[in-house]
C-alpha cells in the first residue's frame, strides 16, 4: 500500500504560549481520534509532527495513524520559518519513498504549516530552494493564526493561504475538525483515483478565510511583549506575556496617544525551552515605563519574576532586597526595590 504522508509543521514560539498551544496539543489528540475512525486514513494516512520556534526539530517520524501518539509540544524563542523550511525539506528527501521505474512512489506530500508571526530569521535561501525543487512536488497549506500572521510571506510558499482567527475554543474545535476532513478527503482521493493535488474540506468562513489578494492583510505589528526568565531556585525557565493596550489624552488643542502593554500571564516552561531557542539573534528591549502589572515566578513562588541581571541583563526572579545568583551567568546581584524610574530589559523574540 503507497503511504499519504501528512507534515505538520507547527510554530511554537513564544507568541503561541497559552491558549493557542495549549489547544493545538488538544487539537492534535482530537485530530487522531478523527482519523483513526475512517478506514482510508487507517490505511493510506502517516503523519510527522515537526516544531519550530528559533530551532526545528522533528517530534514524530513519518509513522501510521493507528500508532500514532501526538507529542508534548515544547516552546522555544524566535519563529525560524527558513530553518523550519530546510528542516521539512530535508525531512522529505530522507522519508519520503519516491516513484523509480521498478515502484510506485508515496503520494505527494502534504505540509500542513501553522505560525502566528512574522519570521525572525533570513529566509530567502530556503525559499529558493523551496520553490525549484520542492513546490511542484509537494502540497503546502499554509496556515496564518491570528491577525499578525505574516500571510505576505506564507503567500510566497503556496497559493493554498488560510486566515485562521480563533475567538473561542469552540473556533478552534472547528478548525481541527476542518484538518481531519481535509486530511480523510485527500486519504479517499489518492486511494481511488491518480489526483495529486490538494483535497481541502468547505471553510468555514466564520472562522477561515482563504487568502488570495494579500495587499489588504493585516500588517504585522508588535502588539504583544514576552519576556522570558529563569528561576532563581530550581533554573527553569518561565515567560511573562504583556498586550498592547492603547490609551490616548486630549485636552484644549493637543492630544497625546501612547502605548502601553498590560499583563496577560505568566507560563512555568520547561528546559527543552532552549532546545528550540536560536541565542544568535540579537534581542531588542524595552523599558519597563510601558508595562502595566508584575508577576510573581511560577515556579518557586518569589514574588518578583522582572528582577534583570547587572552583568547579562536577562531576567530572573527574587523575594525581595538583597543579593542574588543570576541563573543564567552566575553574576551575584544586590537588588534594591526601584524608587519608580524604569530600567531597559531584554525582549524575547516572540
Amino acid at each position: 500500500m503507497r503511504r499519504l504522508p501528512i507534515f505538520f509543521v507547527l510554530d511554537v514560539s513564544e507568541s503561541m504560549a497559552g491558549d493557542n498551544l495549549r489547544q493545538l496539543q488538544q487539537g492534535l489528540e482530537r485530530l487522531v481520534r478523527s482519523l483513526r475512525t475512517d478506514p482510508h486514513a487507517l490505511e493510506t494516512v502517516y503523519l510527522s509532527i515537526i516544531a519550530f520556534a528559533g530551532k526545528a526539530k522533528t517530534l514524530t517520524p513519518l509513522i501510521e495513524v493507528a500508532s500514532f501518539y501526538p507529542p508534548r509540544l515544547p516552546i522555544g524563542s524566535g519563529t525560524a520559518l527558513g530553518v523550519a523550511l530546510e528542516h521539512l525539506m530535508n525531512e522529505i528527501d530522507k522519508n519520503v519513498v519516491k516513484t523509480t521505474p521498478d515502484r510506485k512512489g508515496d503520494w505527494k506530500p502534504v505540509v500542513y504549516l501553522m505560525t502566528d508571526g512574522k519570521p525572525t530569521d533570513d529566509i530567502k535561501n530556503a525559499l529558493y530552494r523551496w520553490q525549484k525543487y520542492y513546490q511542484r512536488q509537494v502540497s503546502l497549506v499554509a496556515i496564518g493564526v491570528g491577525e499578525y500572521a505574516a500571510l505576505d510571506t506564507l503567500r510566497q510558499l503556496t497559493d493554498q493561504v488560510l486566515h485562521f482567527n480563533a475567538q473561542s475554543e469552540e473556533d478552534f474545535r472547528k478548525f481541527i475538525d476542518w484538518v481531519s476532513q481535509s486530511v480523510v478527503a485527500q486519504s479517499r482521493s489518492v486511494s481511488a483515483t491518480t489526483n495529486t493535488g490538494v483535497n481541502l474540506a468547505k471553510l468555514d468562513d466564520s472562522i477561515m478565510a482563504k487568502m488570495g489578494d494579500l495587499t489588504a492583510a493585516a500588517n504585522v505589528d508588535e502588539d504583544f511583549v514576552i519576556l522570558s526568565g529563569r528561576c532563581q531556585h530550581t533554573r527553569l525557565p518561565y515567560l511573562i506575556k504583556y498586550e498592547r493596550m492603547p490609551m490616548s489624552y486630549k485636552g484644549g488643542e493637543f492630544s497625546l496617544r501612547f502605548d502601553r502593554y498590560h499583563l496577560v500571564g505568566v507560563m512555568a516552561l520547561e528546559n527543552d525551552y532552549y532546545e528550540f531557542s536560536d541565542d544568535s539573534m540579537a534581542t531588542p528591549s524595552i523599558n519597563t515605563d510601558a508595562l502595566v502589572g508584575s508577576a510573581g515566578c511560577p515556579h518557586c513562588g518569589s514574588h518578583y519574576a522582572l528582577a534583570a541581571c547587572g552583568n547579562c541583563n536577562q531576567l530572573l526572579c527574587v523575594r525581595g532586597e538583597g543579593a542574588a545568583i543570576c541563573p543564567h551567568c552566575q553574576y551575584e546581584n544586590n537588588f534594591m526595590l526601584s524608587d519608580g524610574e524604569g530600567f531597559d530589559i531584554t525582549r524575547a523574540r516572540g
